[in-house]
């Protein structure tokens, strides 16, 4: 199946990482070496964000940090 952008519906991407000030750090740390950069899949045709993660997200876990579900 192929993927299409929900925003235009055009279908080639390429992938972006996002670091520096803009990493993701564990809530409840100052300065670890746990920050995650954030790597976003974009459309080429429309520039939208499609879809956005880390590749490592259990090293953004500390107690502090869960989110306790309902």
């Amino acid at each position: 199946m192929e993927k299409k952008c929900p925003y235009c519906g055009e279908g080639e991407f390429v992938e972006a990482r996002q670091e520096g000030y803009a990493s993701l750090t564990p809530v409840g740390k100052i300065f670890t070496l746990k920050q995650q950069a954030l790597y976003h899949i974009l459309c080429t045709n429309c520039g939208r964000v499609v879809e956005s993660y880390v590749k490592n997200p259990k090293k953004l876990v500390t107690e502090e940090s869960k989110v306790k579900s309902s």
